[in-house]
Parts: structure tokens; C-alpha cells; sequence
């Protein structure tokens, strides 16, 4: 499949990394011989080291964190294309990209191939798809699987080194199960990615690690072996068109969680909305600007939607909500989760700070617009 388009906040339009961000099987060819010639004999080489020999209590070398993983990364093949998905359950739940398995029209392909890295291979039924937030739960007949775990993204910091695993070009051959592995950093989190056809995925994590088709729906891992997203999208460079070098997308774990949470126990997400427009994550200045106690975090509500769930409660522009329902809002990926723990049509308690002081109203959610 051919990476999708998709939007990011301040960026042009992005390319995703698989089914959307799959692979159509191209494959690449051997690499060159680069041996180095004439050194002299005596000469003594020099081993650089990419990591320090002493690495922080509960994390591994990337060459560690790999063989950790390798077991939960499997490859995802449909009548459309290859992509790339991870075990989240050791009774066969497994987790890819909504675009990943994708058919024609629009509809969930007809059949699901999954491929484990011993080489096992299993039909997959689909459990649950949610398009908005581009993920696709996933099951297959097995037990005693190797699972990935989720990471807390307020616990993921910024400029920390990160691992993507999948399979990028459906390249063959190669050892263990054949995935490609490309290292980098959290270049930043809470990124909005827009893929066109859904409204924004919010809490997104942007990484330097490299993707390529094939690469959707694989893990973006830290150096503990979680899940900190699921790799998803490329930015374009917006004056080339071009694939933007080190600017790739995952869709945050924190979202992936509690969707997953979801898909397993209804088949479907029906997630609640507020009915708010621009809204931004509290900032220190504005946060002094509309009165909001130092250290408090939320989310600054720029407009409502007349008639909306919220303003049918009495919220306004520039109300800070800083909790829905049992969920404290930071930032937008806890509005995200939050909206996705509480259903449509439930009534939840919202918090916020109005001039300064902490007030709460009883909002009745409603249901997202149709895209």
C-alpha cells in the first residue's frame, strides 16, 4: 500500500507509514560490499560505541531491546498490501494501524495474514476498528504470545532515544523475522496528525527514527521494551512535496491504550464530545493570564460550539478544563482519552477554572460530528 497524506499542526500535508503505510512487496536489492582496503597492518581499529557502556537501571541496549521484542512483532499482509502490528495480549491480541488492514471501498479487508517472527503464520479476525484515531485491534487463535506493554507518555520525555520496529518495504531476508530496526529520539509529543479523511489524532509523538511504508502499525519502543506509539505517518517538506527527512508520526500510547481498552470490550469506540473549538494546551504565561493557580495543567477552551454539549452546561470561551469525568486533562491527548473512556450520551462531571476560580458543570456528551 502506498503511505496516506496526512496533516500535522503547522506542517503541510503527511505521509503515512503503512498500509496506508504498507508496503506494495518491493523489495530492495543486496547492499553493496563496503569493505575498507589498504589499512596497514599494524593498525589498531577503533570500536565507536552509539551507546554508554553503562545504561540507567531497567533500560537495554538497543541490540537487547530488539531480541525483547522481536517475539511481539509480526507482519500484516492483506490483498492490498504489507504492514506492520505488535502483540498486546498473549492470547493473540494484536494491535495495526486502521489503514493497515483497510480493503477496497473503504471496508475491512477480507482476509488478514499474520506472520510472527519465528515464522508461524495465522488468519486474523478483526475485533475493532476505530479510522478517527487510525487503529485496528486484531485477533488470532494462540496462546502464550510474547505482549508489549504500553508506556505512560507523562512518563516519556522529550529528546529520550526511541527504536521503531517493522516492516519498512516489506524488505525479505535478513535474520529473525526479517523486520527493519531504526533508532531516534521523541523529537516532541502531543502532536496533532490530520490524515484527511478523520478528524485530528491528538497526543501524537513525532520521532526521528526513520519509517517507511511497510512500517504502520509497528512499534515505537523506549529503551525499557514499551510502547510509547504506533508508527503511523511522514511529513512532506511543504514547499518540495518531498518526504521531510526525520519527521515521522506515531499515534500516541496513551490514546492506543484506551482505544484498545474499547475495541476489546465493545467492538467499536463511542466516543463523547464537548463541543469546543481551538483549544490549546495551558501555558505558564496564559495560565497567569486567566488566573489559573501556578503548575496547574489544562486545556484552554478558544471557542465553543453554540449549542453544543459544553455550552449547553454554561462553559465559555476561555474556561481551562482540567478534568472529565475520573480523567485529569493536561494536555489534549488526556482530552482525547478522556473523551474516548466517557460514551456518548453519558453525563460526566467537567472541571474547570473560570476568573481564577475551580467550578464544575454536568455535561451530557454528545456525538463527534460526522466526517
Amino acid at each position: 500500500m502506498n503511505l496516506r497524506m496526512v496533516l500535522a499542526a503547522g506542517l503541510a500535508t503527511l505521509v503515512l507509514a503503512g498500509g496506508a503505510a504498507c508496503s506494495e512487496n518491493d523489495h530492495g536489492g543486496p547492499a553493496a560490499n563496503g569493505g575498507i582496503t589498504g589499512a596497514p597492518a599494524t593498525a589498531t581499529p577503533t570500536v565507536a560505541r552509539s551507546q554508554p557502556t553503562s545504561l540507567p537501571a531497567g533500560q537495554m541496549t538497543v541490540a537487547e531491546l530488539v531480541q525483547f521484542a522481536e517475539p511481539a512483532i509480526v507482519r500484516i499482509q492483506t490483498n492490498t498490501g504489507v504492514g506492520s502490528g505488535f502483540i498486546v495480549a498473549s492470547d493473540g491480541y494484536i494491535v495495526t494501524n486502521a489503514h493497515v488492514v483497510s480493503g477496497t471501498a473503504g471496508r475491512v479487508a477480507s482476509a488478514i495474514t499474520v506472520t510472527l517472527s519465528d515464522g508461524s503464520q495465522y488468519q486474523a479476525r478483526v475485533v475493532g476498528v476505530d479510522t478517527r484515531a487510525d487503529i485496528a485491534l486484531l485477533k488470532i487463535e494462540a496462546t502464550g504470545l510474547k505482549a508489549l506493554e504500553f508506556a505512560n507518555l507523562k512518563e516519556v520525555a522529550v529528546g529520550q532515544d526511541v527504536v521503531a520496529m517493522g516492516y519498512a518495504l516489506d524488505l525479505q531476508g535478513g535474520e529473525g523475522g526479517a523486520f527493519s530496526v531504526t533508532k531516534g529520539i521523541i523529537s516532541q509529543k502531543n502532536r496533532a496528525i490530520n490524515e484527511g479523511t478523520s478528524a485530528a489524532i491528538f497526543g501524537s509523538v513525532q520521532t526521528d527514527a526513520a519509517i517507511n511504508h511497510g512500517n504502520s502499525g509497528g512499534p515505537l519502543l523506549d529503551l525499557t521494551g514499551k510502547v510509547v506509539g504506533v508508527n503511523t505517518a511522514i511529513a512532506p517538506d511543504p514547499t518540495t512535496g518531498e518526504r521531510a527527512p526525520g519527521i515521522g508520526f506515531a499515534v500516541g500510547s496513551d490514546i492506543v491504550k484506551a482505544l484498545v481498552e474499547q475495541l476489546k470490550e465493545q467492538g467499536r469506540v463511542n466516543r463523547g464530545f464537548l463541543g469546543i473549538q481551538g483549544f490549546e494546551a495551558l501555558r505558564p504565561a496564559v495560565a497567569r493570564q486567566l488566573g489559573v493557580p501556578e503548575g496547574e495543567g489544562g486545556i484552554v477552551v478558544r471557542n465553543v460550539v453554540p449549542g453544543g454539549p459544553v455550552a449547553q452546561a454554561g462553559l465559555q470561551a476561555n474556561d481551562v478544563i482540567v478534568k472529565v469525568g475520573a480523567v485529569e486533562v493536561d494536555n489534549e491527548a488526556d482530552l482525547a482519552v478522556a473523551l474516548i473512556k466517557n460514551q456518548a450520551g453519558q453525563k460526566v462531571k467537567v472541571e474547570y477554572y473560570r476568573d481564577g476560580k475551580r467550578q464544575s458543570a454536568e455535561v451530557t456528551l454528545g456525538s463527534p460530528p460526522s466526517n
